[in-house]
Order: structure tokens, then sequence, then C-alpha cells
């Protein structure tokens, strides 16, 4: 019934989205339940599924397999649907740890699956349990969701993490040779850059300095 619920609430998010994208939310809505029957035990009184969103992936990929769904549109649905089925929990659970979320958590989550989607998805999963035959005052409201779009927009991540500002040729022009040794300072300094500390290219390139320098440093001693 919650599923159901659930799939009729994102049907309400998705007109102004591209076809491949509405696609994905609904396929995401109807399968972020699925690993709650492995997961679903009585604890201390209660009915908790733990896990269950790792637990979804596996019956999301079978479930996806059964409909040969890869791509649409040329938009990879089936990566994006594995993520938010994965992912569906993380809006309330940001929410709820917000003094200690950082803009870095947000990035990186950026990196797995659009956060706009996921977005509609734990929306559509939190209005999903306001069943016509409860009494108003038992509703859930979105809040939580929504402070998370908010959040999401304010640092522009809605669709994307931000791109590296730091690249290989960046490192080539400040006399690094080509060696496994640039992709690891761009990744280095890209992990600064989704935490804030580097904001800017010239902070990039003071960050791969500061590397290249304490490399040098290591080979003389």
């Amino acid at each position: 019934m919650h599923t159901w619920l659930v799939v009729d609430r994102a049907r309400e998010l998705i007109d102004d989205l591209p076809y491949a994208k509405g696609v994905t939310v609904m396929l995401a809505a109807l399968c972020h339940d699925f690993g709650k029957p492995a997961t679903t035990e009585f604890i201390e009184g209660r009915i908790r599924s733990r896990g269950h969103d790792e637990a979804g992936v596996a019956p999301t990929v079978a479930f996806l397999d059964r409909l040969k769904i890869h791509t649409l549109d040329n938009y990879d649905v089936r990566s994006q649907v594995v993520e938010l089925v994965r992912a569906h929990l993380k809006p309330g659970e940001f929410y709820y740890r917000q003094e200690h979320v950082t803009e870095g958590a947000f990035r990186r989550l950026a990196r797995r699956c659009e956060l706009d989607l996921l977005y509609r998805v734990a929306r559509a999963d939190t209005l999903g349990r306001n069943a016509p035959w409860l009494a108003r005052e038992h509703w859930f409201d979105a809040a939580p969701q929504e402070w998370f779009i908010a959040r999401v927009r304010e640092l522009a991540v809605e669709e994307r993490p931000p791109g590296p500002l730091l690249l290989g040729r960046h490192l080539l022009a400040l006399g690094l040779q080509p060696s496994p040794r640039i992709g690891e300072i761009t990744r280095a300094v890209y992990e600064m850059q989704l935490d804030g500390r580097v904001r800017t290219l010239e902070e990039a390139q003071a960050a791969a300095r500061e590397q290249i320098e304490r490399d040098a440093r290591s080979d003389i001693s």
C-alpha cells in the first residue's frame, strides 16, 4: 500500500522533467523499498527495516534486468535508479543531522546520483505515508526534503557535482612530469574542493604546489 501511494505521489512530481528523468523517478519510487522484505524485523517493540536501502540494490538491479532497462534518450536510467534506491533515505538523514552535515557531504552525494531526482523520490516516500483514511493530524510533511533541496540549490549541485578546478594540464604547467602522481594530486585537490577548502583555480594550484613541494622534501630526506 505504501509503495502504491509513493508511486502516486511521484507521478505528481515529474511533469517538469524530461521523459527519461521522469521514468527514472517513477522506477526509483517503485523500487525504493525492495530491500524491506529481507530486512524487516520486530525489534524493541517496533517493526524496523534497518539497512533496507542498501539491501534494495540487488533486487532493483534484478528488476531492471527483467525490464531490460539501461538508457533512455541517452540518459543512464539504470545507474540513476540504483543509486536513488541506495540513497533514498539520505535527505532525511541529512536533515536530522544538519548541524554536522558539511557542504562536502552534499557534493559527494551528487557524485552518486542527481540530487534533484533524489529530492523527488524522498518527497514521494514521505508523502506516501499520508493515506486518505488516516486523520490529517497523523500525516507527514516534507520539511526534511524541502530543507534538503534548498541546500542543494544553494550549493548548485542539483544535477551534478562541481567540475574539478585543477586539471592535469595545470600540473604540467607547474613543471610536474607526466606520471601517476598527476592523477593522485588532482584527485586529492578535488577532494579539498568538494570540502570547500579550495574554491578557485588559484587556490587549487597553491594546494597542488604544496603537495609537489612536500614530495620534493620527501625525496631529499
